[in-house]
């Protein structure tokens, strides 16, 4: 099945889970997954949230730090962060440039 983001509606969130700044995002949602591509203006950031579901967030452009369980990583371009399920994590874009990410969320 292919997914093509450029047809999907974007949706702006400011302040998302109590988070700074917008999100940008365009979704696909389905029974088993949600796959997201993500845009995190500089300085915005996802606020800190407990996983329902096992999360993995590929760094298409921009640099990410992730704070997962009170220990901080950095996540480049074309690494990916894994968030378990029950893991509580929050998304900081800390650069000035946009931070571009593509988010998948296994709903099982």
């Amino acid at each position: 099945m292919k997914i093509n983001f450029n047809e999907l509606k974007e949706i702006r969130v400011s302040n998302m889970n109590d988070g700074n700044g917008i999100v940008k995002s365009k979704m696909f949602i389905s029974d088993d997954c949600k796959i997201i591509k993500a845009i995190l203006e500089p300085n915005a950031s996802m606020g800190k949230h407990t996983q329902k579901n096992n999360e993995f967030i590929y760094v298409i452009s921009g640099q990410a730090r992730i704070i997962i369980d009170g220990q901080e990583e950095i996540i480049n371009k074309d690494e990916v962060h894994y968030c378990p399920l029950g893991s509580t994590h929050e998304i900081v874009n800390h650069t000035d440039e946009d931070l571009v990410l593509l988010d998948i969320t296994v709903e099982k």
